[in-house]
């Protein structure tokens, strides 16, 4: 039995996630099917590469993913099959693969635009995206889906900028408990820390934390903290509380961190 995950920013009153997996169902028997992320922000190909990113390596080797987020093909933005780690990823080269894998995926293949059905041709999940999982699901050759090419559109990460002894990074990702997930990384916060104290400033200079906590029950109920999650990115968070709706927190608002001399 196969894997094939799906995410995507269809929301429950709409029918495509329904006909999607009921596509794959027709084309690969004993299929199992799992929602990956659903209810993605609308086109935002940030947010759906940073849950595909950290959670596609539990699935087992040989898992097919399929991205529906954004998904219109474009004349520098064509559907494609991505091979990498073992996994096989599709969706369009809108410039989510170069968000989520720091190298060159292993092998990338752009999909033949075949689609016979001319009711489908705004639906690409299903006439182009579900034929190829089905193909890959059956075993069959990954370069008889299309052409093979070496080169992805490039979509830059923001990376957090580091100034003298300040590091502002940036929010990146909120989650459903309203955690504040930002883009620092732990390997980068300790490698700047540098043996010195630090203050991490939440809403300009109005929250200040002073330690990195190891459970969310570290604090008090209601208290802010700062954890490293188990993607091993700093998150902002309040213990038993919604800390971006409290705070106002969106994607995009700065994280500053100070660091100074003990």
């Amino acid at each position: 039995m196969g894997v094939i995950t799906i995410c995507s920013d269809w929301n429950d009153r709409d029918y495509y996630l329904g006909a999607l997996k009921g596509r794959l169902l027709s084309l690969c028997e004993g299929v199992q099917i799992v929602d990956l992320g659903q209810n993605i922000e609308l086109y935002n190909i940030s947010q759906a590469a940073f849950i595909v990113k950290n959670a596609y390596h539990y699935y087992p080797e040989g898992s097919i993913h399929i991205i529906t987020v954004n998904s219109e093909e474009g004349a520098e933005q064509p559907h494609v099959v991505v091979k990498n780690n073992g996994h096989y990823f599709i969706g369009t080269d809108n410039g989510i693969f170069n968000l989520m894998f720091r190298d060159l995926p292993d092998e990338i293949i752009q999909l033949k635009a075949d689609v016979t059905d001319i009711h489908l041709l705004n639906f690409p999940e299903l006439a182009i995206f579900a034929p190829a999982a089905a193909h890959l699901y059956n075993k069959k050759p990954l370069s008889k889906l299309g052409k093979k090419t070496k080169t992805l559109y490039n979509m830059v990460p923001i990376r957090a900028l580091i100034q003298q002894d300040t590091m502002t990074g940036k929010v990146i990702y909120i989650d459903s408990y309203s955690n504040a997930v930002v883009n620092i990384s732990k390997d980068r916060f300790y490698s700047s820390l540098e043996g010195r104290d630090f203050e991490i400033l939440v809403q300009s200079n109005q929250h200040l934390i002073t330690k990195i906590s190891q459970r969310y029950s570290d604090v008090p109920e209601g208290d802010i903290l700062a954890i490293f999650n188990s993607a091993g990115m700093l998150e902002i968070a309040m213990n038993k509380g919604e800390l971006s709706k409290l705070l106002q927190i969106d994607t995009n608002s700065d994280i500053r961190v100070k660091f100074h001399d003990r």
